[in-house]
């Protein structure tokens, strides 16, 4: 699977890649987050990522089931100076209606939103790099 490496460890962002690659469901509704932060003492670099997809059915029997979970999935990394600063010159402020960036001295949050198949896709182009740096601090 493309979505796991040599160990089985799960790749995050390429595994919500292979769901809306290969769902054909068009009600994906997601909300992607991602935390820089640098104010711990024991990890000094730290990120947090948290992928929430959900899904609606259309049921013509039954109307519309709202907000199945698909997927629940949080990771926390502690990194290097280095990857910390390569990460966040990749959250680049380009806010919108569906991305919001704030910042403040110790902490860079940028969160993602689509609510639908095609914004999905959208950010997943949109942002691929970013995605691709992180999955691959899992190897």
């Amino acid at each position: 699977m493309t979505f796991m490496n040599n160990d089985a460890n799960i790749k995050q962002f390429q595994l919500i890649k292979f769901i809306n690659e290969t769902s054909s469901d068009d009600h994906i509704v997601s909300k992607i987050s991602i935390v820089l932060r640098r104010d711990k003492i024991e990890a000094p670099y730290y990120m947090v990522t948290k992928i929430k997809l959900s899904s609606c059915l259309d049921n013509p029997d039954n109307g519309v089931i709202h907000a199945m979970d698909v997927l629940n999935h949080h990771r926390r990394h502690n990194l290097t100076e280095d990857k910390y600063n390569e990460i966040k010159s990749l959250i680049v402020d380009n806010e919108s209606e569906r991305v919001k960036i704030t910042e403040n001295d110790n902490q860079l949050k940028i969160v993602l939103m689509s609510l639908n198949d095609v914004e999905f896709a959208d950010l997943l182009k949109s942002y691929g790099k970013l995605f691709d740096v992180i999955d691959n601090l899992v190897d």
